[in-house]
C-alpha cells in the first residue's frame, strides 16, 4: 500500500519531515535519545544533533533532558513535542485521504512481479 510521507520547508534551513517526526515518537516511547537511535538505526550522536537543531527550529523546546548518573540520563516530549507528532500525523492522514483516489490510480497501475511486490526498473539496452 502507497504511503504519503510530508515534509514541511519553512524556509531553506528549517523543515519538518517523517524522519524527525520518527525520531521524536521513539524519545517519546523509549524516554532515551540513545534508545530512539538505536531503534531507528542510527548513532546516537546523530540524533543528538538532530534533536539539538530541531528544538532550536522553535521558541519551545520540542523534549526535555535529564542529566542522568551512573544508569544514564533520559528524555521526555514537552507537551508542545507532543502536539507536534499530533499535527504531523493529522497532516499525513489528511493527505492520504485527500489524495487517495489518485494515489489508488497510481498504485494500480504499478508493474508488479510474479509475488506482487513491484519490478525493478531495469536499464534499457545500450544501442551500438
Amino acid at each position: 500500500m502507497a504511503r504519503i510521507r510530508l515534509r514541511i520547508d519553512f524556509d531553506g534551513e528549517h523543515y519538518i519531515g517523517h524522519g524527525r517526526i520518527e525520531l521524536l515518537e521513539l524519545i517519546g516511547r523509549h524516554g532515551s535519545i540513545s534508545q530512539a537511535a538505536k531503534a531507528m538505526g542510527m548513532s546516537y550522536k546523530r540524533a543528538w544533533y538532530l534533536i539539538d537543531g530541531f528544538n532550536a527550529m522553535f521558541r519551545e523546546p520540542l523534549i526535555e533532558r535529564h542529566q542522568g548518573g551512573r544508569g544514564g540520563g533520559s528524555a521526555t516530549l514537552t507537551p508542545f513535542g507532543e502536539r507536534m507528532i499530533a499535527e504531523y500525523r493529522a497532516m499525513e492522514a489528511k493527505a492520504l485521504h485527500v489524495f487517495a483516489e489518485p494515489v489508488r490510480f497510481l498504485e494500480d497501475r504499478l508493474v508488479k512481479a510474479a509475488n506482487g511486490r513491484r519490478k525493478p526498473k531495469t536499464a534499457a539496452p545500450r544501442r551500438q
